[in-house]
């Protein structure tokens, strides 16, 4: 890993965690005009280091609870379930947002709740502890995957930097 990766590598950790702490995201008021876009960042940054971790590592973050196998989208663990949220965060058009003839982006769920049910599926939020955001039918839960992700990015990549 070259000099300008582990600069980028700590600039979007060190961002990452003034986000993640800002609490910003835990707001569920309806509030917080720049709750969508520290979403995005987020979900930016974490792309981009779940990405040079595998590239630079060999180490995927590759855990699979509370994720729901989605073959069309091609998700099949934490990495690939944020790849696809910020795809279709970034794309107003994105397929990722799309269920049959269902468009659902940037819903959330927060406690233990189902936002809505289609296909004989329920979708929300299985726990009082935590927030979920649904993008189409899959959904990304602040605390189990992003918080979890970013703290095991830190983890794998502070020795190396």
């Amino acid at each position: 890993m070259n000099h300008i990766t582990k600069f980028e590598i700590e600039q979007s950790l060190s961002r990452l965690k003034t986000l993640i702490e800002s609490k910003v995201l835990w707001d569920t008021t309806g509030n917080n005009l720049f709750r969508q876009s520290v979403l995005i960042e987020v979900l930016i940054h974490l792309k981009d280091l779940l990405i040079k971790s595998e590239k630079h590592l060999n180490i995927r973050i590759d855990f699979i609870e509370d994720i729901n196998p989605d073959n069309n989208l091609k998700i099949f663990d934490v990495t690939s379930l944020i790849s696809n949220f910020r795809d279709a965060c970034c794309h107003n058009d994105s397929f990722r947002r799309k269920h049959k003839s269902m468009v659902s982006s940037f819903n959330e769920a927060s406690g233990k709740s189902i936002l809505f049910s289609i296909d004989n599926i329920d979708i929300g939020c299985k726990y009082d502890d935590d927030i979920v955001f649904i993008m189409g039918i899959n959904v990304l839960y602040l605390k189990r995957h992003i918080e979890r992700a970013y703290f095991e990015l830190e983890s794998i990549f502070r020795p190396s930097l």
